[in-house]
């Protein structure tokens, strides 16, 4: 009867070893509970900071000074700046972090390169042909032409006359009926 009341044993087995697994889930556990104990601080800080702020700016209307509440809300505004600054400055170091410099002056070249090509085929497309190059083209599409001639085995002309239609037969004329329609 002891058993069915008793408590079970919550330690591990003797024989349980410990993986490099159970090690790194450890110090992922680890790591998470600090970063929740460190935003735990920094939201009493800013809570802190927000009580004291509220507490001058009813001190300062209190006493009729509106200009130091605006003063306040200024400076809150450029607090929000600079954290915003601050963080953009963050990413765009992560951003050239990854960006590797000898890869972008590559591909820079090849962009350049790809630009100039591109320009030469222009060039050449757009000049005129001298007389030259004219009667050199010329040939050559002749040659081809030639080429092409003597490989094809056309069948010969008819010797005889080809027998005629007849061309009397009337052929059937369509007419049109007038078709009324409504306005």
């Amino acid at each position: 009867m002891g058993n069915l009341f008793g408590k079970k044993s919550i330690l591990p087995p003797k024989n349980c070893e410990i993986t490099e697994q159970d090690q790194a889930i450890l110090r992922f556990v680890q790591q998470l509970k600090l970063q929740r104990d460190k935003i735990k601080q920094f939201i009493r800080r800013k809570e802190k900071c927000i009580e004291t702020e509220n507490d001058m700016a009813r001190r300062l209307i209190k006493e009729g000074r509106k200009e130091g509440v605006h003063d306040l809300e200024f400076a809150d505004i450029q607090q929000r700046v600079i954290e915003g600054l601050r963080e953009g400055n963050d990413a765009l170091k992560k951003m050239n972090a990854i960006f590797d410099i000898g890869e972008i002056e590559k591909l820079m070249e090849e962009t350049k390169e790809a630009a100039d090509y591109q320009e030469e085929i222009s060039a050449l497309l757009s000049n005129h042909l001298s007389t030259t190059d004219v009667h050199e083209a010329e040939q050559e599409l002749e040659q081809l032409l030639f080429s092409q001639q003597s490989d094809i085995t056309l069948p010969d002309v008819p010797q005889q006359e080809l027998p005629q239609k007849d061309i009397d037969k009337p052929t059937k004329s369509r007419k049109r009926d007038a078709v009324a329609m409504e306005a």
